[in-house]
């Protein structure tokens, strides 16, 4: 969602990042899933993307979550059995 409101809006990933008070790197490594969002009470980081991305409040950290729970339930269906 993100890269698409970045892309819907003409904004750059550096923008994003400057604005959140992150590294690009960061922002590069969230967005290619490398890396996992930050967890879903971070409000000062969903709240200040939110508001650069033009997005209702509590949307980035509502997706954040549930990503979060769709990892962790991948994570125990992909683990071999005992």
């Amino acid at each position: 969602m993100i890269k698409q409101r970045l892309g819907e809006l003409g904004l750059e990933q550096k923008e994003l990042a400057r604005i959140a008070g992150v590294t690009d790197s960061y922002v590069s490594q969230l967005l290619s899933g490398k890396k996992l969002p930050p967890a879903p009470d971070r409000t000062d980081i969903y709240g200040k993307m939110e508001k650069f991305l033009k997005l209702p409040e509590g949307r980035l950290s509502d997706l954040a979550e549930q990503q979060r729970k769709d990892e962790i339930r991948k994570s125990f269906v992909d683990s071999p059995s005992p």
